[in-house]
C-alpha cells in the first residue's frame, strides 16, 4: 500500500462563495419567465444546498499532482498531473467581480475540444488565487525540468546519444 503524497499547499475558498453559487443559479431564473415565480422559494431553500456545495470544494497541490474535489450530490475528483498543466487562468465574470472574487481555470494538454470539461478544472473563489496559481506553476516547472533532464544520469545518457549521432553524421559526411 503506497503512502499518501505530501500536500505542499491547499487552496482556501472565500466564504462569499455560497452567495456566488446562489446568484449564479438565479440568473437563468431571471431570464426565463416560467421560473420567475420559483425565485422566492429558491432563495429560501437553496442556501443549505449552496453551503454544502461550498464545503465540498477542495484543491490540494502535491509534488506531482493537483487534486481537485467538488460536489456533494454528483462528486467529481480529478487528479491532474502537474506536467500536463498548460495554463492556469484567472477569470472574473460579472457575478464574481460584483462579489470581489475570481475563478482559477486549470487547462491541461490534450484536454478535449472547445466546450468540453475534459482536461479542465474550474475553481471559483480561491483566496489569493494569484499566489496559489504562482505556487502551482512553480511546482509544475520544477516537475517538468526534473523530468526533462534535470538528473545527472539522464544528462550523461543524452550526451552519449548526441555524441554518437554526431560521430555518425561525420562518418556520413566523410563518405559523401
Amino acid at each position: 500500500m503506497s503512502a499518501k503524497p505530501e500536500i505542499i499547499a491547499e487552496a482556501k475558498f472565500d466564504k462569499r462563495l455560497p452567495t456566488y453559487f446562489m446568484l449564479q443559479a438565479l440568473v437563468p431564473f431571471l431570464f426565463s419567465i416560467i421560473f420567475i415565480p420559483v425565485i422566492p422559494f429558491w432563495i429560501l431553500f437553496a442556501r443549505p444546498i449552496h453551503r454544502k456545495q461550498y464545503e465540498s470544494l477542495a484543491c490540494e497541490l502535491t509534488a506531482r499532482t493537483l487534486n481537485v474535489r467538488r460536489g456533494f450530490l454528483l462528486k467529481i475528483q480529478k487528479s491532474i498531473p502537474l506536467d500536463k498543466i498548460t495554463d492556469l487562468a484567472l477569470n472574473e465574470g460579472p457575478i464574481l467581480r460584483y462579489l470581489g472574487l475570481c475563478s482559477l481555470q486549470i487547462e491541461t494538454a490534450g484536454g478535449g475540444g472547445q466546450g468540453t470539461s475534459m482536461g479542465h478544472a474550474m475553481l471559483p473563489g480561491v483566496v489569493d488565487a494569484d499566489k496559489f496559481r504562482d505556487l502551482v506553476l512553480e511546482q509544475r516547472d520544477s516537475v517538468v525540468l526534473d523530468g526533462a533532464g534535470g538528473g545527472a544520469e539522464r544528462t550523461t545518457s543524452e550526451l552519449e546519444v548526441l555524441n554518437e549521432i554526431s560521430a555518425t553524421l561525420k562518418r556520413i559526411e566523410a563518405q559523401g
